[in-house]
């Protein structure tokens, strides 16, 4: 379904552009009107209050922290903001692509006091995708700083050649792939990395590259939760590649190596 997406509210410089294929992740402000802000949160108090079976699998109730895939399947707020809002121009700005499509969306909650840290790791790993052309929106719904688990990433290690196993304990042991490195102490020697995060509002966005490795940590604020969602976006590079540990993401119609399409993936900007 070709959609036609609204436009940021400003340009997206040079230098922004610049900054976020340097370091591999960027925080970008000023760019969504606080309409879709307050769309994608309604849509987010909706899921909190009847979680779907994904949060089941996924979420840590007991520890704080709840987490959904998918809205953009069944929830008509979701549905808006990917079609609509300036979120697919933004990608397509950042990854220089000439076509974008949507690969998928991911609420993350950490309840205020939540004691569950996102363990260091990159997202490429567990997709079935492959290409540079690849980028995710992250989205809070609440003032974020470090204290209150906002993300933090290694500066520049979008550009390892470096492929890390899954981590976090909510993924299933079947997306653990052996041929994988473990991923480095980097708690215990924060100092020989270049760490990098930003203290957010909503309405900021964070943009960063699929291998850029990042985590944050517990939730120490004991009266804000962390209420944040990500949007992944897809470019003309990208191929479907699915492995034996790789998330499900059956795509209809493509065979391994093949270029992204729909009906699976939604095209959103067609150059």
């Amino acid at each position: 379904m070709r959609a036609d997406p609204a436009f940021p509210l400003r340009e997206i410089t040079p230098k922004e552009i610049e900054q976020y294929h340097e370091a591999g992740a960027l925080r970008v402000r000023g760019l969504l009107d606080p309409s879709w802000i307050e769309q994608i949160e309604r849509a987010v108090v909706r899921v909190m209050t009847a979680p779907s079976p994904i949060s089941a699998v996924f979420s840590k109730p007991e520890e704080g922290f709840h987490m959904e895939a998918g809205l953009f399947v069944s929830d008509a707020d979701i549905q808006t903001v990917v079609l609509r809002s300036p979120l697919a121009r933004i990608a397509q700005a950042f990854m220089g692509s000439s076509n974008v499509h949507f690969f998928y969306d991911q609420m993350f909650c950490k309840q205020a006091g939540s004691q569950y840290p996102t363990p260091w790791h990159h997202d490429i790993t567990f997709w079935p995708v492959r290409g540079e052309q690849i980028i995710s929106i992250w989205i809070p719904l609440d003032p974020v700083t470090r204290a209150s688990s906002g993300l933090e990433y290694v500066r520049g290690s979008h550009r390892w050649n470096n492929q890390f196993r899954a981590v976090s304990p909510m993924y299933n042991a079947q997306l653990v792939d052996p041929a994988h490195e473990e991923m480095p102490d980097i708690d215990t020697h924060r100092e020989d990395y270049d760490l990098v995060s930003w203290p957010m509002e909503p309405g900021d966005a964070l943009v960063f590259h699929p291998r850029t490795v990042h985590g944050s940590s517990a939730n120490t604020d004991l009266k804000q939760p962390r209420r944040a969602i990500a949007f992944r976006f897809l470019g003309d590079d990208v191929s479907y590649c699915p492995t034996p540990h790789t998330m499900p993401f059956p795509a209809e119609g493509l065979n391994p190596g093949d270029p992204i399409a729909e009906p699976s993936f939604e095209h959103l900007i067609a150059g």
